[in-house]
């Protein structure tokens, strides 16, 4: 039987579901969208986080490249657009190739913006290996626009192959420098549009899981109706939610949907 909606713990999916929230706040202005990226509770996700490198000596021998492919199918080196998106309570991708002629690559890492720190992982399947693919996530905590201007906000990164130094320390390749959009608004602010590359604002239809758990646990009659996750379930998955602006965002709420129908539940969780 359909149960009464609960909000879960601490989760990617239940932290974007939050998250949209903060898309909808009035235009707070200030801040500096950098320290969303570098805050408390940010951070790479996937491997063995570590602790970060501070101004890590670099390994010349060592060579990366942005693997990131746009909504529209194009590479990323090859889009005037960063095709790199984080919403707030969500991951963005890192995905770089890497030559290693030593086979000394032991993980991944990033730096934000004005940040003397490299965050970073170890990757089991990058080890030993003279060339590959280093891939993780880099997540975002769900109020990460609590403070900035109703905006899409392009950050620089850099971006590493994080490598054993043989003294027991770690070194990083030169970077790569990939932009990354902050996604404070949805399509509708021509910010988003200015800095996001074509299809990534397109709008997708709510799928039809979404409306079949409408009409099983927020419609008139039904156990969630009322709820306040009810309203951001409207806000955020509903017909004209804000995950059906992006790309990514029509992925993941299908996801969602579908995973808790699966699970015959009105409790949305990770």
């Amino acid at each position: 039987m359909i149960q009464g909606l609960r909000v879960t713990g601490a989760g990617l999916l239940t932290g974007a579901l939050l998250g949209a929230c903060t898309l909808l706040q009035p235009y707070p202005g200030g801040g500096d969208p950098a320290d969303a990226l570098r805050g408390d509770g940010a951070g790479p996700t996937g491997g063995e986080p570590q602790d970060p490198l501070v101004d890590p000596p670099t390994d010349e021998s060592v060579s990366v490249l942005d693997l990131t492919v746009c909504p529209d199918g194009t590479p990323a080196d090859e889009s005037d657009k960063s095709c790199t998106i984080a919403l707030p309570g969500t991951g963005f991708p890192v995905h770089l190739g890497f030559q290693a002629p030593g086979r000394n690559v032991v993980g991944g890492g990033i730096r934000i913006e004005d940040s003397p720190e490299v965050q970073w992982t170890l990757l089991q399947a990058v080890k030993d290996q003279n060339q590959g693919e280093i891939q993780f996530s880099y997540v975002l905590p769900a109020d990460a626009c609590a403070n900035l201007s109703n905006l899409c906000h392009t950050i620089r990164t850099e971006q590493f192959a994080v490598v054993a130094d043989g003294a027991g320390g770690f070194a990083v390749s030169r970077p790569v420098v990939v932009d990354v959009v902050l996604q404070c608004a949805t399509c509708d602010s021509q910010s988003c549009l200015d800095a996001l590359p074509a299809g990534s604002c397109k709008t997708c239809p709510q799928p039809d899981a979404c409306k079949t758990l409408y009409d099983m646990c927020y419609a008139p009659g039904q156990p969630s109706e009322g709820t306040d996750f009810a309203d951001i379930f409207e806000v955020f998955l509903g017909t004209n939610g804000t995950l059906w602006s992006t790309v990514d965002g029509c992925i993941q709420g299908e996801a969602l949907c579908k995973d808790t129908l699966d699970k015959n539940t009105c409790d949305i969780a990770p």
